[in-house]
């Protein structure tokens, strides 16, 4: 066999978003019929929407440019393949890659808890867009967030399926101040099985109960609320899904910056029935086994009930 000329520049060029750590790496390995496999290793959970870019490409047919939702721990991306099968492949290639499903497949059919104790009354306000008011931002159409205060630590509960993917527990809150508005607040991020999000914030620091990578199921304890200003705890809440622009490199202003999110408006199970919950009103946080399994399947619904305390 020939001698192959080939010069492969591998460009780890990652554009790492929310941390320096490697969240994802990719390999590739040169087959006997001169294909290159590219494979993935995921290091963290919860999806990401990879980009594979060749700058350089000779001897083959294949596409300059591959997306991908990796979801699992590792897997297959795409084969290249020759043009010439007795030659190599020559390339240079970088990826970049950020949290998120861009291509969920959203169940309408979910209903949501409230993410309090069964039984408690509580009050939903609708949250400002406070992008709009403190920075200038457009504000999203279809914007939806929630706010319960409480005059206690309440413990927050999860209100869908999901797996823990984001954490924060940084921040002490300074509670001298009456606070209108601060954007340092711990919090947790939960994928669910359809591609969508709830973002619960508003925790104590070191008052969270659930870890990174944790399957979570409705009503699962999260952590326990921290106060907001002097008198009150909050905790802002809301489901989203991200939208196909997620690795979007258009420069715009801070005025308008494109929106890469889709923020929705879940039915909730309160007052012992589903329904869409209105700001300003109170409302009777209700479960049941119903709610707790609805997206269980026949297998995990024998399970849990052999073993309840497994699915907690």
């Amino acid at each position: 066999m020939k001698k192959k000329s080939l010069i492969i520049i591998a460009l780890l060029a990652c554009q790492i978003i929310y941390s320096q750590q490697k969240k994802i790496e990719i390999k590739y390995e040169r087959k006997k019929d001169n294909s290159i496999v590219f494979s993935y290793k995921k290091n963290v959970p919860g999806s990401y929407y990879l980009t594979v870019k060749f700058p350089r490409l000779e001897n083959s047919f294949s596409s300059k440019t591959y997306n991908k939702v990796a979801k699992y721990a590792a897997g297959t991306l795409f084969t290249l393949k020759p043009r010439d099968r007795e030659k190599g492949i020559a390339f240079s290639y970088n990826f970049k890659y950020i949290i998120g499903n861009p291509n969920p497949k959203i169940n309408t059919k979910i209903s949501y808890a409230l993410p309090f104790k069964e039984g408690k009354s509580v009050k939903i306000i609708e949250a400002n867009y406070l992008g709009e008011k403190y920075f200038g931002n457009n504000k999203p159409i279809d914007w939806k967030s929630f706010i319960i205060s409480s005059k206690e630590p309440e413990t927050v509960y999860s209100m869908r399926r999901g797996v823990v993917v984001e954490i924060v527990n940084e921040y002490q809150n300074d509670t001298k101040f009456n606070n209108s508005f601060t954007s340092k607040r711990n919090s947790i991020k939960v994928e669910h099985n359809d591609g969508t999000y709830a973002i619960y914030s508003g925790f104590d620091k070191n008052e969270i109960f659930v870890k990174l990578g944790q399957n979570i199921y409705p009503h699962t304890t999260l952590g326990k609320l921290s106060k907001f200003d002097e008198s009150t705890y909050r905790l802002s809440f809301n489901v989203f899904h991200y939208l196909k622009n997620l690795l979007d490199d258009k420069k715009t202003t801070l005025k308008n910056r494109i929106h890469k999110t889709k923020y929705l408006n879940p039915t909730f199970y309160v007052d012992n029935t589903t329904k869409k919950i209105e700001h300003g009103k109170e409302y009777i946080v209700s479960f049941n086994e119903e709610i707790k399994l609805q997206e269980f399947s026949k297998r995990e619904k024998r399970k849990y009930k052999k073993t309840p305390e497994k699915f907690q």
